[in-house]
């Protein structure tokens, strides 16, 4: 009953540094969500938002948010950060650079002189 207590204590109280750490994880996780560099880890973060599993939920309510209303209010952010991630993913994926390679060319220091040899039988 006393931890129970305590718990409640936490989640209603917004002065202690408990508050200001679980409000903080909160806010980490919503900015690799949408703007982490790291794309395993920003897809970590949205599936977190996504889920709205236990943890997620313990967090909402110890940081003193409501978690249905975190987990709206991140819909559309979420939704914009998939849709560029999934519109690089594909332009890298088909791009093709369309050049052809340049020919190999060696340097001879013969007597003094540089000259440009193409050696026809190496493949690049």
């Amino acid at each position: 009953m006393k931890i129970r207590q305590k718990y409640l204590t936490e989640a209603e109280d917004t002065t202690t540094p408990e508050h200001y750490l679980w409000t903080s994880v909160l806010s980490k996780a919503a900015h690799d969500a949408i703007y982490g560099s790291d794309w395993r880890e920003a897809k970590s973060a949205i599936a977190w938002f996504k889920e709205m599993g236990k943890g997620f939920k313990e967090v909402c309510e110890l940081a003193g948010r409501d978690p249905s209303s975190v987990h709206r209010k991140m819909q559309s952010p979420i939704k914009k950060r998939e849709t560029h991630m999934e519109m690089v993913r594909r332009e890298g994926r088909y791009y093709v650079k369309d050049t052809k390679p340049l020919p190999t060319q060696y340097h001879s220091h013969y007597r003094g002189r540089t000259k440009l040899l193409k050696n026809k039988n190496h493949a690049v």
